[in-house]
């Protein structure tokens, strides 16, 4: 039993203060530990019996203290299973909770609105008389509850419940930067498996182009000698073989181009040239009779520019709306000159009529090595598409509507402009 000439000694602001000021030296490394010692230091400023960290936990819906004192009613706390309280019980600590309403009481073992396991004498309860709580707030969303219990009637006064208000904002503190901690060390993590699997990719597609010369060079002979001889089977193998092998160097490019953009050594070559050209050339490759792709735009439009590069962007955003657009249905290509403030831009935004990308996946479309689950591939053409764009000055956004209707824009400045009659071209 606490001696309750304690609650009335002169020094009780100066070691409030004190004991917050230790509480903010405990250093969050890992939660548990940081909030028993929290406990300890609280319980020993209010002279409690016990001391509570509660902290919701959603998969059971209840609290569950992550912090207490060590102390006899503490113990026998955990005995009873008092540390842990189904908000469907209710009790003067849950309503906190919930109301986020601090509580302050000195006759607890009278409220019929509290528990009977915390109000009821021992063995068979708690016996507390005198209960503080307030509520614990991490980001600005109450997630827990910081109680201090006596076994003293009017033990607790209103300047102990503004102290553990006090210590309450700096346990949420504590606990939003320990999710911040956790939350870096998850993507250092990620960040350095990331970075590990580039370098084997990189290096492995250096080595598989030391291959691809001659291999290409012994498969080009062979079709010469097919040719020579009309062997027309053999020649239809090698053509797919050639395609084949084609793919296959675009990939080992693409793997490389992530490693250059990684190191800051994409470089782009910059000349004038008519974007409309590069898309009435794609086009084609990507047309089907299923899935016609259809364009709008201007009949040129001139910007300096690496023609390459775009080319490969307008190639990747035409493979992804190919690979998901719904049979019998068009892609469409809108291209648009836009003045801006910062001068003029062209516009062009590339959409399908398909499944909608899901939320979570909208959020990681444009990370390396990310691709959706029916994707056969790397996932490195969405991500080279945007860093090509940026390169440009330029950004490729996305857009995946409840109406399943899928649309990347891509946005590129102009150096100047030339020849904007608007035409209209329809590619089958």
């Amino acid at each position: 039993m606490h001696d309750p000439e304690a609650m009335i000694d002169d020094q009780r602001p100066d070691r409030l203060l004190t004991t917050l000021e230790h509480l903010l030296s405990i250093e969050a490394i890992q939660v548990e530990p940081a909030f028993q010692q929290a406990a300890q230091l609280i319980s020993e400023a209010l002279y409690a019996e016990k001391v509570d960290i509660f902290f919701y936990k959603p998969a059971i819906h209840s609290l569950r203290a992550l912090g207490t004192n060590d102390s006899p009613m503490s113990r026998h706390e955990k005995a009873l299973a008092l540390d842990q309280l189904p908000i469907a019980n209710r009790g003067r600590i849950v309503e906190v909770f919930l109301t986020g309403t601090p509580f302050l009481s000195g006759q607890i073992d009278q409220d019929s609105e509290e528990l009977l396991g915390i109000r009821a004498p021992e063995p068979d309860g708690l016996g507390v008389m005198s209960l503080i709580a307030a509520s614990i707030k991490v980001r600005g969303e109450r997630c827990g509850v910081l109680v201090a219990a006596s076994s003293m009637h009017e033990f607790f006064t209103p300047q102990d419940l503004r102290f553990l208000e006090a210590a309450a904002r700096w346990i949420g503190m504590m606990m939003h930067r320990a999710e911040l901690v956790e939350q870096q060390t998850r993507e250092a993590v990620k960040q350095g498996r990331r970075l590990a699997a580039e370098e084997l990719l990189t290096i492995m597609a250096h080595d598989l182009r030391n291959y691809m010369t001659p291999l290409r060079g012994r498969l080009d002979l062979l079709k010469r000698r097919a040719q020579r001889l009309q062997r027309s089977e053999d020649l239809r193998d090698i053509e797919v073989s050639i395609t084949t092998l084609m793919r296959l160097n675009r990939l080992i490019g693409s793997l490389l181009d992530v490693a250059r953009i990684d190191q800051g050594l994409f470089t782009l070559n910059l000349q004038p040239f008519n974007l409309m050209d590069i898309i009435k050339e794609t086009v084609p490759s990507f047309s089907t009779r299923d899935t016609p792709i259809e364009v709008e735009g201007p009949e040129e439009v001139i910007l300096s520019a690496d023609s390459d590069r775009l080319r490969q962007v307008i190639e990747n955003l035409l493979a992804n709306a190919a690979k998901y657009a719904t049979k019998q249905t068009p892609i469409l290509i809108d291209v648009k000159l836009e003045h801006q403030n910062d001068g003029m831009w062209v516009i062009v935004s590339i959409s399908n009529q398909g499944p909608a990308i899901p939320e979570d996946q909208l959020a990681h479309l444009f990370q390396p090595f990310v691709a959706g689950s029916s994707s056969q591939g790397l996932g490195l053409g969405l991500y080279l598409a945007r860093s090509i764009a940026q390169a440009h000055h330029g950004q490729l956004v996305v857009t995946s509507q409840g109406t399943n209707i899928t649309q990347f824009t891509l946005s590129l400045p102009l150096d100047y402009e030339e020849g904007i009659e608007r035409i209209d071209l329809l590619t089958t």
